[in-house]
This record gives C-alpha cells, structure tokens and sequence, in this order.
C-alpha cells in the first residue's frame, strides 16, 4: 500500500481554494476551508483512503444547501 501525505500550509491552502471554488460553482457560495492536520491519503491498486481533518464555515441556508445535493 503506498501513502502520499499533504503536510505544508501552502499546499493544504491551495487545495481549500479549489474546493471552495468547485462548490462556487456548482452551488453558488464559497465556503471558508481550513484543514487542520495532515492530509493522508493511502492507495493499493484498487482502493483509497483519505484521512482530512477540516473547518468549514458555513451559514445554516448554505448548509443545507450542501447538504442536499450531497445526500
């Protein structure tokens, strides 16, 4: 099983604005994303598993907003 691991700041805050810009886009709102640990991502040849540990601010509207095109 190999691991790829997303420690730096800079790294873990250029992915939080692609994914608040992917959800502006599909939803129409910009969430503010904060990881706070480590990204860890481990794969074998058919299966991954993400361990992230995130923030995200939110307004109840926008909640459930996300919560409904997720579920």
């Amino acid at each position: 099983m190999d691991e790829m691991s997303i420690r730096t700041d800079f790294m873990r805050n250029i992915l939080s604005r692609i994914i608040s810009s992917v959800i502006a886009k599909k939803l129409g709102f910009k969430p503010g994303i904060i990881f706070n640990d480590p990204i860890t991502i481990a794969f074998d040849e058919r299966d991954a598993e993400v361990h992230v540990n995130l923030n995200v601010k939110l307004t109840k509207d926008q909640l459930t907003t996300l919560l409904k095109n997720v579920i």
